[in-house]
């Protein structure tokens, strides 16, 4: 059975350079006697241990102030592999596992162009932080009192202090509530403010695996990201993506990973950061910044604090897709009510014109026979001629004869959705409104109906369906004037090329709720004394005849409902 060995290889700190064989436990820590000694500030006097159980290489916090990092990652215990890095204080210790000849890990001494792998990070929470943990964070725990701190440990305070503002102001700018490329726009000039850079990009990798550009800055100011004015290094990126991993090289010119790269050579890029947007284990986008004149641009502390910048984005973005599919969804799900509910309504009416139609139907026969006796009037007529009295009282029972038979044969129609045939002829509009008004006073209800025209208005009109309209609006205007003194105008005039007649009445007026359903099959205010149909089956006549019903409020109160028929080049339907 091979053996296995595990080695620490320190890659940055007092001991960098040096490596260590675990065995089967290391201690590190800023006693003397721990088995690794690093006389480093940040450092709890027994930080934490390396040991081996069965082949297996662990990693063990003992409690420490500042806390042990594996990848980014702050762990209490946690299973090592090979090129896993370890982070203690400010020494980092890289894992090599050799398994029989050779060892798996790499095991070379850093270089000017880092890469470094990156985990799901997210922002510190500075609203719920303990003040130890905060002081610990920033690496003012476990300080001996009073001693003064060494140029080190001043510049890293400096450095953690930034790194906290930073993400303070990045967080804000993230749960401010903006849309989305202003929130961009304001995280990238944060970063590229901070970092010295003079240019920024986010791009977002779509289904296909494609970049998408969202946000690019220049020290000029926002670029749109899809100008082609400038444009990210692709090669870089599709590394990040590939390997999960922050990249930082200190002159991308003479980077032999980069340097043959187009937008590499075309945008002059020197210095240049990217780091991968994790949410939980996808790569959602990448984060990248760059300088054109300055090398060594950008430290692995920039590459930490942009790793956890990105960490926020992606999940500020991941945030923001949710929310528009949820508004999306909810919106759809709005549209499909509304139109299951438009289905229902269409399907009611139909029954109910259905069932109208047949209950037409069915007594049409039987009002024609008790009508009958009404032809007598005709009878009456022929024999007293010469009876005024006599001759108009016959005439309203006829017409009241020839109403009711055809109001039967409208709703039928109307039931069915059979247009009526219209026939047009030439008449006087003021003259068919005033044998209207006279008939309808017959009733003891319509007494104060006042006809105003002050001229004949021909136009081309079926006088019988133009008949039926008025009667229905004024018996309308009577129900709806004032109960006490109620009066009702009708008006018969000409404007420009269109004959018109309005019915007004001095009532309340019609809510705005009753006024947007009016005109719909069975709406009606009247219960059991109405049907609903009547203005739909106006408006039907009304248009069939090219003309417009409508209504407005009338000055002084009441409403007036407006009969417009085009006088030039009228319209006959069948």
């Amino acid at each position: 059975m091979s053996t296995v060995e595990h080695m620490l290889h320190v890659l940055s700190g007092d001991l960098q350079g040096q490596s260590f064989d675990v065995g089967r436990e290391l201690v590190v820590g800023r006693s003397t006697a721990c088995d690794i000694f690093v006389p480093d500030r940040r450092m709890s006097r027994r930080h934490a241990r390396f040991y081996v159980e069965g082949r297996t290489l662990f990693v063990e916090d003992l409690q420490s102030h500042n806390g042990t990092f594996v990848n980014g990652k702050r762990v209490a215990r946690m299973q090592l592999f090979g090129s896993d890095v370890v982070r203690i204080g400010t020494s980092q210790f890289e894992i090599a596992v050799r398994e029989g000849d050779g060892f798996s890990g790499n095991t070379s001494q850093p270089t000017a162009h880092l890469v470094k792998p990156v985990t799901d990070v997210t922002s510190p929470d500075l609203g719920t932080m303990l003040a130890e943990e905060y002081f610990a964070a920033l690496g003012l725990a476990d300080s001996p009192s009073g001693q003064p701190r060494s140029e080190a440990e001043i510049e890293f305070l400096v450095r953690q202090t930034r790194n906290f503002a930073v993400l303070h102001e990045i967080s804000k700018a993230l749960q401010a509530g903006h849309d989305r490329d202003t929130m961009l726009d304001r995280v990238l000039g944060l970063v590229r403010k901070v970092l010295s850079a003079d240019r920024g990009y986010v791009v977002r990798l779509d289904e296909a695996g494609r970049f998408v550009p969202l946000a690019a800055q220049t020290r000029a100011g926002t670029v749109r990201p899809d100008s082609g004015a400038v444009r990210m290094s692709e090669t870089v990126a599709e590394q990040v993506v590939h390997d999960r991993c922050g990249i930082i090289t200190s002159d991308a010119v003479t980077d032999e990973r980069f340097s043959a790269a187009e937008s590499v050579v075309l945008n002059d890029i020197r210095s240049l950061l990217a780091v991968p947007m994790l949410v939980g284990e996808r790569v959602i986008g990448v984060i990248e910044v760059e300088t054109t004149a300055t090398i060594n641009g950008f430290t692995e502390n920039d590459l930490d604090l942009m790793t956890v910048v990105a960490g926020m984005v992606g999940a500020a973005l991941e945030n923001l897709d949710l929310a528009e599919q949820r508004e999306r969804t909810i919106k759809e799900l709005e549209q499909a009510q509304q139109k299951l509910l438009e289905a229902q309504d269409r399907l009611v009416r139909s029954e109910q014109m259905a069932a109208v139609g047949r209950v037409a139907s069915g007594i049409a026969h039987e009002v024609k026979n008790h009508l009958a006796p009404l032809m007598l009037a005709d009878m009456l007529r022929r024999d007293y001629p010469d009876d005024q009295d006599i001759q108009e009282s016959a005439e309203l029972m006829l017409e009241a004869q020839r109403r009711i038979l055809g109001l039967v044969d409208e709703i039928r129609r109307f039931a069915s959705g059979n247009k009526a045939e219209i026939e047009m002829g030439l008449d006087d509009l003021a003259q068919v409104a005033g044998n209207v008004i006279r008939f309808v006073r017959c009733d003891a209800r319509v007494r104060a109906v006042e006809l105003v025209a002050d001229a004949p208005v021909v136009a081309e009109f079926d006088a019988n369906r133009l008949r039926q309209v008025l009667i229905n609006l004024i018996r309308n205007a009577v129900d709806a004037a004032d109960p006490v003194a109620g009066v009702v105008t009708v008006r018969v005039l000409r404007d420009g090329e269109s004959a018109v007649v309005e019915v007004q009445d001095n009532g309340r007026g019609i809510p705005a709720e009753v006024a947007a359903r009016i005109y719909e099959p069975f709406f009606t205010t009247k219960g059991e004394h109405g049907l609903g149909l009547g203005l739909d089956i106006s408006r039907s006549i009304v248009q069939a005849h090219g003309g417009t019903l409508e209504h407005e409020p009338a000055p002084g109160g009441g409403t007036i409902f407006r009969v417009t028929l085009p006088v030039e080049q009228p319209i006959a339907l069948g």
